[in-house]
């Protein structure tokens, strides 16, 4: 019986389980893509300063103005934004340039990627059209048109001591005293010394007579403000006759008159 059960064992041997490896990979591992260095500006900058100092255009002025505040404003945007922007910015200059008077270097290709953006330094003035044009660029002539003879035009000529004598006499007759004298202010012979004392007495006599009625008229005015600025305005009048020209032959009685109006003036 012993022996039968040691059969029965031994015809069915326990076999140890064992647990199946875990299958592991050792393939690449994936790596998200690498971020792609930062655009520099300093290029279009320095073709954008070019066409700027060239243009004669306000609104192209503008126009350069805008993008390159955009071109500053992009300095801290992602590389790939600042691609998309130099791209647009390449080829707005491109057209900027071609409105020109004359031709100026474009730049076909894009500017350096890889290298660090470079910073101008604050109050550093943006470079002149001679530094940054290529010494290869064609040097361009400007053609001015050829020049027109004008006509000459002869100038009058000065007229003369008898022509000046003659318009001071029809000043004078005219009762324009004060043209007379100027237009005699020249001439020193005796026939135009003679014609300023006429006329330098005329316009002395005259102004008495409109300063001496006024006198009247402003003493038969009431006691008042009106009655003293009138008296005030003939008094005026007469003391300009001898400031303006003492040598008048009325110029003691244009005194006496005077007097006789501050004396109306004094309360």
């Amino acid at each position: 019986m012993l022996l039968l059960l040691l059969g029965c064992f031994m015809h069915y041997p326990l076999v140890p389980t064992t647990t199946a490896p875990v299958a592991t990979t050792t393939g690449p591992v994936a790596t998200a893509p690498a971020e792609p260095p930062p655009i520099t500006f300093s290029p279009l900058e320095e073709r954008l300063e070019v066409v700027f100092t060239a243009s004669t255009d306000a609104d192209q002025r503008d126009r350069l103005s805008n993008l390159r505040e955009l071109l500053h404003a992009m300095r801290a945007k992602d590389p790939i934004a600042q691609r998309r922007v130099y791209d647009f910015a390449d080829e707005q200059l491109k057209i900027e340039a071609r409105s020109l008077p004359q031709s100026l270097p474009v730049d076909d290709g894009p500017g350096p990627i890889a290298t660090p953006i470079e910073e101008r330094p604050l109050g550093q003035t943006p470079p002149s059209p001679i530094d940054v044009l290529p010494s290869t660029a064609p040097s361009s002539t400007v053609q001015l048109p050829p020049t027109v003879a004008l006509p000459t035009i002869p100038l009058p000529a000065a007229p003369s001591a008898a022509d000046l004598l003659a318009t001071a006499r029809t000043q004078f007759a005219g009762s324009s005293y004060l043209d007379a004298i100027a237009t005699l202010a020249p001439l020193t012979s005796a026939e135009a010394v003679a014609l300023r004392k006429e006329a330098v007495d005329a316009w002395a006599r005259s102004e008495r007579e409109a300063a001496g009625a006024e006198f009247l008229a402003a003493r038969a005015l009431p006691a008042g403000p009106d009655r003293t600025a009138a008296l005030q305005h003939a008094h005026d009048r007469l003391v300009a006759i001898n400031a303006r020209f003492p040598d008048n032959t009325f110029a003691a009685t244009i005194a006496d008159n005077i007097a006789k109006v501050g004396a109306e003036l004094t309360p």
